[in-house]
């Protein structure tokens, strides 16, 4: 098994996409990061492989596509046919508009087909393959990026690689720290340690907080999520992006003496493409440690805009690491309490709290995805939970790595092979000058026996996360589902007992929201079902449910004591 058997995990990001093998070499599990293929525009450009692969596709006029490097270059060029952040879409409309000729799903697909083909290209092509998903992602966002991922090993004709669907990412990233992040590891040092993992990436916050104890009965190193995770689809890395394209929207227009409303809508877009572009290499370069002290400036080449800009000189963007704290400090520090405006330090504080817990209760902070490198979001989470914040030892692929991780420990030949190795780990404990601060800060509350070697149980909570209502009257929806619910679960009958408003027909419609209140509330399903013979008005409907182990909802819904009609979350 283990010796010629390789477990790939992807992480198919909102700005970046990686892969990530775990195969076993020597009689230990490597992990080994795949390059992608940047696909060139023309023959004069060089065929470039990355790690960390632009999440950017360009549909040229004549009818190539390009994905990677190149396809977000041509922003500069032919903005109109590029697509970035589409996992943010996902879960949306699937039809095209003036502005969008092809869905998040498409673009989606096509990222999906270069990872696949390195994987067959490195050897992998009957191997296990699952993709990593944000907590805060819907039924419909999930069943989106399986669906795109189905389409693309068609297309490419892979029928041997095996798609073990989706893992959640934040989960993905605790096995990653349990089992691969040596600062953690020299920080075990108690019966139980509570960990709050944050992952920030560019398009979704998950947050979730683990307990991880050891078992000294059995010698087991358990990790397990048993609080309410925070999931947030709305605020991440691109919101940072965001504010940060106005700061420079608003200079340019400035600089040009303009009104936004002189500037075609066509043009705007254009602009907006173009300044999250160059947002993003701002930010890069800003985050990065030895750039601390420096400017980071760009000149504005704007060709190709209706609007005519000659009259000025060229907009020349110049930012400093201190004016984009500036920028950023609403989404970091906002101090209202109530309101829409989300921040930093209202998540956390709103999550401890949904838990019932204080930030005494935290033993340190896990933090990972695209925006970790920013030093402000620790200083911001310390401010709220003065613990030590461990930063992922490689945020951006820490991801990918668990995902290949979960599914080596799903077989018990992995899971004993990686006990071993985490058991060599703590046993020779790393004395790096970081993780000697940390631990530290660490051992201030810490003091029991140090943990001399373990096996290893990591559970994924097995939880719903939303609540899904039905409604067959157009009135209030009525929940079926608690977010509580557990998963998988066999048929079970639902204590909601509905009426029939119609003597032939009812119309089933299902949602997904956090509440019967939540304004972001989802219409997952609807469909009408005719009844074999007349009913009288205010029948009873019985409604029964199951879900599987990938969250597939399906839905029962008997009248008068007829076969049940059914319909689920992944029907077209």
């Amino acid at each position: 098994m283990a010796g010629r058997k390789a477990f790939y995990g992807i992480d198919l990001g909102t700005t970046h996409t990686v892969v990530v093998k775990a195969t076993k070499e020597g009689g230990e599990w490597k992990y080994v990061k795949l390059k992608l293929v940047n696909m060139p525009i023309s023959e004069l450009d060089d065929i470039k492989e990355t790690e960390l692969l632009p999440s950017a596709v360009y549909f040229a006029k004549d009818g190539r596509i390009i994905v990677g490097e190149y396809a977000k270059e041509a922003i500069h060029f032919d903005p109109e046919r590029v697509y970035i952040n589409a996992k943010i879409d996902l879960g949306g409309s699937l039809r095209k508009d003036q502005y969008n000729e092809h869905t998040p799903q498409e673009v989606s697909k096509e990222i999906l087909k270069v990872c696949f083909a390195k994987i067959v290209e490195d050897g992998g092509s009957n191997a296990s393959v699952r993709i990593s998903v944000p907590a805060a992602f819907s039924q419909d966002k999930r069943s989106d990026t399986e669906n795109a991922a189905k389409q693309a090993l068609f297309e490419l004709g892979y029928k041997d690689l095996k798609l073990v669907r989706t893992t959640e990412e934040p989960f993905a990233a605790l096995v990653n720290l349990v089992v691969n992040e040596n600062q953690f590891i020299n920080m075990v040092q108690s019966n139980k340690n509570t960990i709050m993992l944050i992952d920030i990436g560019g398009g979704t916050m998950d947050i979730i907080i683990s307990d991880i104890s050891q078992d000294k009965a059995n010698n087991v190193l358990k990790a397990s999520t048993p609080y309410e995770p925070a999931k947030h689809d709305e605020f991440a890395g691109a919101k940072f992006d965001y504010e940060m394209m106005k700061k420079f929207m608003a200079d340019f227009l400035n600089h040009y003496e303009l009104y936004e409303h002189e500037v075609p809508e066509q043009d705007l877009i254009i602009l907006e493409k173009r300044m999250l572009l160059i947002t993003e290499d701002a930010k890069k370069f800003l985050c990065n440690k030895e750039n601390a002290s420096r400017t980071y400036e760009f000149t504005c080449d704007f060709e190709g805009l209706r609007i005519d800009l000659s009259q000025k000189e060229p907009f020349k963007i110049s930012i400093s690491k201190k004016q984009m704290d500036i920028a950023l400090d609403g989404l970091l520090n906002s101090k209202e309490e109530y309101g829409t405006n989300q921040s930093i330090k209202r998540i956390i504080r709103k999550t401890l709290s949904d838990n019932g817990l204080s930030p005494k209760d935290i033993d340190c902070i896990y933090l990972t995805g695209g925006m970790a490198n920013y030093d402000q979001i620790s200083n911001t989470i310390k401010s709220v939970i003065q613990k030590p914040v461990i930063v992922a030892k490689e945020p951006l692929y820490c991801t990918a790595i668990g995902v290949a991780l979960s599914l080596v420990i799903q077989t018990p030949e992995g899971t004993a092979e990686i006990s071993k190795a985490l058991q060599k780990k703590m046993s020779t404990r790393n004395n790096d000058e970081e993780t000697e601060i940390i631990t530290r800060e660490f051992e201030t509350e810490k003091q029991e026996e140090i943990i001399s070697g373990a096996n290893i149980d990591i559970s994924e909570t097995k939880r719903m996360g939303m609540s899904y209502y039905i409604d067959v009257e157009d009135k209030m929806p009525v929940e079926i589902i608690s977010k509580d619910e557990s998963y998988p679960c066999l048929l079970k009958n639902s204590n909601v007992k509905l009426k029939t408003s119609s003597q032939s027909r009812m119309n089933l419609v299902l949602y997904e929201g956090r509440s019967v209140y939540d304004c972001g509330m989802r219409l997952l399903r609807k469909k009408t079902v005719e009844f074999s013979e007349m009913v009288n008005i205010g029948t009873t409907i019985d409604i029964s449910y199951k879900i599987d182990a990938n969250k597939l909802i399906t839905i029962y819904a008997s009248v008068d004591g007829e076969a049940p009609f059914e319909f689920n979350t992944e029907e077209d």
